[in-house]
């Protein structure tokens, strides 16, 4: 026993849902998951033109347009706080779903919903 050197193992467990494993030095790992803030600024743009060309009464293009100028509010802060500005998305959407559906159909409507995790349903 004397003349065993100490062994250095390293043991590794690595749980992966989903992806590739990442084992090693000086890995560095890239999410591109999430709302996409230009996308969505799209999208808000998008809603605000359907508002102000369908034929709304005021009182529903104000909720509408009230609501996209808080997430454009919301977008364009130094720092938007990324919960905010998914909540206010989501509201965008409501707004949206609720008073211009042909808005519905527009790739870029399905692309936002999609980041939200909220199915198109027709």
């Amino acid at each position: 026993m004397t003349d065993q050197q100490p062994s250095t193992q390293h043991t590794w467990n690595v749980t992966v849902n989903g992806g590739a494993p990442q084992m090693g030095h000086d890995n560095v790992q890239n999410n591109s998951f999430g709302y996409d803030p230009e996308q969505l600024a799209n999208f808000a743009r998008e809603v605000l033109a359907a508002a102000q060309t369908s034929d709304l009464s005021a009182a529903d293009r104000a909720v509408v347009e009230a609501d996209v100028e808080a997430l454009q509010v919301e977008l364009a802060a130094a720092e938007p706080d990324l919960g905010r500005a998914r909540q206010l998305g989501q509201r965008v959407w409501a707004s949206a779903k609720t008073y211009l559906p042909p808005v519905l159909a527009t790739g870029l409507a399905q692309a936002f919903a999609g980041s939200l995790g909220i199915p198109i349903g027709f």
